[in-house]
C-alpha cells in the first residue's frame, strides 16, 4: 500500500483490507462500523494499543486524519491574522504607497530624499504557542482523542514551525517543536502514539514548555496549558510559570480540579483561566481562546 509523506523510517504499512479487518477485531467493533474517529477513541483505551507497529502507524494515521477533519469543521475557512507595516520603499511593487506619510517626509524639501517613500502592506502576524497537554492514565480513550481535536485546532491556526506540543504525564515530552515545521497531521499522529498511563507532572510539563517556548524567535509567544489543576506527582508548579511571556490555564472541570492553582498559575504567567465545562467541549472553548490571544 503506498502512503504519499510516510517518513523514512517509517513502518511498513499491511496491505489490502486485512488491516481493517485486525483493527475492528482488536476493538471489537465490525468492519463497516470503523472509522477514522473510533480509531481514534480506541488507539488509547486500555488493553486496546496495538503492539505491531505497521499496524498502529496505518491506524494512527486514519485516527489523525478524523481527528483533523473535525478540527477543520470548527475552525472553518482558515484566515491567517494579519497586520499592517509602514516602511520605506526598497524596492518597486514593495507595496502601496502611503500617500500621507510620503508626503509628510517631502515637504518643504527641494527634492526627496531616500526613505522619504513610504509604502505600507499587509504582513501575517505571527504568534509562537506551546500547547501542554495532560496525557496520563485519566486521559485514556475519548478524551485523549477530544485533546488531538483541541491540539489539531492551533495546528490549523498557526504557521506549522509556530506551535510545539507538549504531552505530560509523570513526566513530559514535546511532541513538535518550535521553528520545525512538523505538518499538522504528524503532530496529531505523534499524540495519539503516545502511551496513556502514569500521573500528573505539572511542573515537568511547565517547564519543558518555557524551554520550548525559548526556542521561539517571535516575541508574540504564549503557553497555553490543559489541566484539571491537579498536580499528583512532582514539585511545586507555580514558581515555574513566571517563565512564560503569557501563560493561559485551560481548567477543564470536575470533581477534584484546583481551581484556585490554575488562577495562580495564570497569574503569575501574566494570562488568565477559561474554564471548561465539560471535555468535550474543549476544542471549541481552544478555538475561542485561540482566536483571543492571535488576533
Amino acid at each position: 500500500m503506498e502512503v504519499r509523506g510516510l517518513p523514512a523510517c517509517a513502518p511498513e504499512l499491511p496491505a489490502g483490507d486485512a488491516p481493517l479487518e485486525a483493527l475492528a477485531e482488536r476493538y471489537g467493533v465490525a468492519v463497516e462500523a470503523l472509522d477514522g474517529w473510533t480509531i481514534a477513541v480506541n488507539l488509547t483505551r486500555n488493553g486496546c494499543r496495538v503492539a505491531d507497529p505497521g499496524l498502529r502507524y496505518y491506524a494512527e494515521r486514519l485516527a489523525a486524519r478524523a481527528v483533523l477533519q473535525k478540527a477543520a469543521r470548527l475552525v472553518g475557512p482558515l484566515q491567517a491574522a494579519t497586520q499592517t507595516v509602514r516602511e520605506p520603499l526598497t524596492e518597486p511593487w514593495g507595496g502601496e504607497l502611503d500617500v500621507e506619510a510620503t508626503v509628510d517626509n517631502v515637504i518643504g524639501k527641494a527634492y526627496p530624499e531616500r526613505g522619504d517613500w513610504i509604502v505600507q502592506r499587509r504582513v501575517d502576524r505571527r504568534h509562537q504557542v506551546v500547547l501542554m497537554v495532560d496525557t496520563s492514565l485519566s486521559m485514556s480513550g475519548e478524551n485523549m482523542a477530544v485533546a488531538a481535536v483541541a491540539a489539531a485546532v492551533l495546528a490549523l491556526k498557526l504557521r506549522p514551525e509556530d506551535l510545539s506540543v507538549v504531552v505530560f504525564e509523570s513526566r513530559a515530552t514535546a511532541v513538535s517543536h518550535l521553528e520545525v515545521p512538523d505538518p499538522p497531521q504528524e503532530v496529531v499522529r505523534r499524540m495519539l502514539d503516545q502511551p496513556v498511563r502514569g500521573y500528573t507532572n505539572l511542573a515537568d510539563a511547565l517547564t519543558l514548555g518555557a524551554a520550548e517556548l525559548e526556542r521561539g524567535r517571535d516575541p508574540r509567544r504564549s503557553g497555553l496549558l490543559i489541566t484539571d489543576g491537579v498536580a499528583t506527582v512532582g514539585g511545586d508548579p507555580r514558581p515555574l510559570a513566571h517563565r512564560f511571556p503569557q501563560l493561559f490555564v485551560l481548567l477543564t472541570e470536575d470533581y477534584k480540579m484546583n481551581p484556585e492553582l490554575c488562577r495562580e498559575l495564570a497569574d503569575a504567567g501574566h494570562g488568565d483561566v477559561f474554564p471548561v465545562r465539560t471535555f468535550r467541549d474543549l476544542p471549541t472553548r481552544l478555538l475561542e481562546v485561540a482566536n483571543r490571544i492571535l488576533r
